[in-house]
C-alpha cells in the first residue's frame, strides 16, 4: 500500500498524487485523458466516432476495488481490466437478440424479420365472366364433339353390322360347301360299291383286276410314260386280252 503514495523525499519535491504503479496503470490514466480531451472538443459529435476499444478504456477507468488495507483502488488492477475485456469480447461476439447488426444477418436482426408471414394460400378470387367470344369458341367446340361423338358411334354401329354380315356369310358358304362335299362323297362311296361288285362277277380274272387299277395312260397313276408304271400298264392289258393268259381262269 506504501508504495502507491510518494516517498517523503518525492513529497518535498511537490508530488503529492498516488502513482500509478499498482491499479489503474499509467497508461490507462494517459488514455482516459486523451479520450476526455477528444470529447470536450467534438461534443454532442463525440458518439459517432466512438468505438469498443474508447468504452472498454472508460469501462476499467471507473471500476474500483477494494485492497488488502480495505482502501479503495481506483482502475481495479491488471485482473479488473482483463475481466472487463473478456465482457467486451463475450459482447461483440454474442450480441442481444434485440441489436441491430448488418454483420450477423440482413437486416441487422438474428430472429426477426422485416418482411410479413406469407402464407402458401391465396384468398379466393370470384372468376371473372366469360367474354362473348369465349361463350361462342366454348359453344362451337361442344358441338363439333357432338358431332365427331355421333359420327364415331355411328362408324362403331356399322362396322358390328358388317362383321356379323361377314361372319353369317362365311357359316352359309361353309355350310353349303360342307353339303356339297358330303354329297360327293356320298355319290362316289356308291359308286366304289357298285364297281366292286361288277368286279366280283364276270370276265376273267384279268379283266376283274383291270377294271380295280388305272391303265388309261394318263398321269402317274394311270401309268403314263416316264412314270415307272408304263411297263406294268402294257404287261396288264396284254393279260386282260388273253382269255388263256395263266390264272384268267381264276382260283
Amino acid at each position: 500500500m506504501a508504495d502507491r503514495f510518494p516517498s517523503l523525499d518525492d513529497f518535498s519535491a511537490g508530488q503529492t498524487e498516488p502513482s500509478g504503479t499498482i491499479g489503474s496503470p499509467t497508461g490507462t490514466a494517459s488514455s482516459e485523458d486523451f479520450l476526455a480531451r477528444e470529447r470536450a472538443l467534438l461534443g454532442e459529435d463525440a458518439d459517432q466516432f466512438a468505438t469498443p476499444n474508447d468504452q472498454r478504456l472508460q469501462t476499467a477507468a471507473t471500476v474500483q476495488d477494494v485492497g488488502d488495507d480495505g482502501m479503495l483502488v481506483v482502475g481495479g488492477g491488471g485482473e479488473n481490466l482483463e475481466g472487463v475485456e473478456a465482457v467486451g469480447r463475450f459482447d461483440s461476439s454474442f450480441p442481444a437478440l434485440e441489436s441491430q447488426n448488418e454483420q450477423v444477418a440482413p437486416g441487422g436482426t438474428i430472429t426477426g424479420t422485416s418482411s410479413a408471414f406469407q402464407s402458401s394460400y391465396s384468398t379466393y378470387k370470384q372468376p371473372e365472366e366469360e367474354t362473348e367470344a369465349i361463350r361462342e369458341w366454348r359453344k362451337k367446340r361442344d358441338e363439333e364433339l357432338a358431332r365427331r361423338s355421333a359420327a364415331s358411334a355411328e362408324r362403331k354401329a356399322a362396322t358390328i353390322t358388317k362383321a356379323q354380315q361377314d361372319i353369317d356369310d362365311y357359316y352359309e358358304s361353309y355350310n353349303k360347301r360342307t353339303d356339297r362335299a358330303k354329297e360327293r362323297t356320298r355319290n362316289e362311296a356308291e359308286d366304289f360299291l357298285a364297281n366292286r361288285e361288277d368286279t366280283a362277277a364276270g370276265g376273267t380274272s384279268w379283266e376283274r383286276i383291270a377294271k380295280l387299277v388305272d391303265v388309261s395312260g394318263k398321269g402317274s397313276k394311270g401309268g403314263a410314260s416316264g412314270s415307272g408304271k408304263e411297263r406294268f400298264r402294257e404287261l396288264l392289258i396284254e393279260l386282260k386280252k388273253d382269255e388263256g393268259a395263266p390264272g384268267a381262269a381264276g382260283v
